[in-house]
């Protein structure tokens, strides 16, 4: 039976213009297990600095690669998106998902790592791709990514809690062995994924040429956003650690935040674009820097466990605006279905840095480093957002 309309029309033709609640069930898992490893980056990345001896710009490196494989895939598919078939791509990608979390398992260098974390990247940015693709199809989309985020808060808010035993049980290949059982349940739901997209057919002859500049700046504001994210979240773990926390304390602050940020992409589909799109951005973002500046010099369990919240709801809540003006620029669908690479390029270049940063300088590095990236998130938000909420009110009027 088909899903309740989102949108302000009703009737049959607005039916038609959702998927069905099992194909979205399906999706929203599938999605799930495709992010799994980013869930618990933060926990596997310390695990493997205690279990192999890496540094911690070492551990940067592999979770960077893993992200360029995923950056990598996930825009060559985004650019010939009507190309692919979406059920039988998200089950390649799934299946290789499964490989390269067990290969991880059992890899004991930082070569064997790099190349099995990039397995996994290939498997996910073939995933998220088409999911992302048939979201921007939706009749709402800017809601539909929230919902996207609401079901990640409150999956990791789960995975959070179980993955600290695996570490303990087995470090680093523990906490691999979980992500891959994870991909085995997301291999399952393939039953469900759509097999259709809800694009309509006029949509997929436009070239990317005729698209506005405000959806490339978002794009990139994307990249930026997530990079200046990853510098912090990478290293979370070790953050938590200096702070006097062990792996259980971190791993339950981790899933409690998960479970607030639910509030993030829910405040999202409250207000959906009553104040616009510059507005909620501009006011997350500067709460982000904020709870940016407490985690890096306020070293202590009580900080940790009040501005990690903070900082991850934000991003969630950041995360479907632009995602919403994205697809207001290319209603095919394709900006969206390459956000996966702009995050994860962002996510790679974020990692790179944050072991960087943290190797040469310390906390304050990782700081100053993830402060300068919102600054010119900032600037960008500021830039588009009139445009922005331009061509949101004409699509309102045009959808009325």
């Amino acid at each position: 039976m088909p899903a309740a309309p989102t949108g302000p029309s009703t009737g049959p033709a607005a039916e038609a213009t959702d998927f069905t609640r099992f194909q979205w069930v399906s999706l929203l898992v599938v999605v799930c297990s495709a992010f799994s490893s980013q869930m618990v980056m933060p926990l596997w990345v310390g695990a493997v600095i205690d279990d192999l001896g890496l540094s911690e710009a070492a551990a940067g490196r592999i979770g960077s690669f893993e992200f360029m494989a995923v950056a990598a895939v996930s825009l060559l598919v985004a650019l010939r998106i009507q190309k692919f078939p979406t059920r039988l791509t998200a089950a390649i990608g799934i299946v290789l998902l499964v490989a390269g979390n067990f290969a991880s398992a059992f890899s004991s260098t930082e070569i064997e790592l790099i190349a099995a974390r990039m397995l996994c990247g290939l498997g996910k940015g073939l995933v998220v791709a088409i999911a992302f693709s048939l979201a921007a199809g939706s009749s709402r989309p800017t809601r539909a990514f929230a919902l996207l985020n609401i079901v990640y808060a409150l999956f990791s808010a789960a995975f959070y809690l179980a993955v600290p035993f695996a570490i303990q049980w087995d470090g680093a290949g523990g906490a691999f062995v979980s992500m891959g059982i994870v991909a085995v349940i997301g291999a399952i739901f393939m039953v469900g994924f759509p097999a259709e997209r809800l694009t309509s057919s006029e949509l997929t002859g436009l070239s990317l040429r005729s698209l506005p500049l405000f959806g490339f700046l978002a794009f990139a504001a994307l990249i930026i956003l997530w990079s200046g994210h990853n510098v912090i979240w990478t290293f979370i773990e070790r953050i938590g650690a200096r702070d006097g926390m062990d792996i259980t304390e971190i791993g339950a602050v981790l899933s409690l935040s998960a479970f607030l940020t639910i509030a993030g992409p829910g405040l999202v589909r409250m207000l959906d674009t009553r104040f616009g799109y510059g507005v909620p951005m501009i006011g997350a973002i500067v709460l982000k820097v904020v709870a940016v500046f407490v985690i890096g010099f306020v070293a202590t369990s009580q900080a940790f466990s009040i501005a990690v919240p903070a900082f991850m709801l934000l991003s969630l809540f950041i995360t479907p605006y632009v995602m919403g003006v994205l697809s207001l620029a290319d209603p095919a669908g394709r900006l969206a279905a390459a956000s996966s690479a702009a995050m994860t390029a962002g996510s790679s270049l974020g990692a790179w840095v944050g072991g960087v940063s943290l190797e040469s300088a310390s906390w304050s590095g990782l700081t100053w480093a993830a402060f300068i990236h919102f600054v010119i998130f900032t600037i960008i938000i500021i830039a588009i957002a009139p445009l922005a909420n331009r061509h949101g009110r004409a699509a309102a009027a045009t959808a009325a």
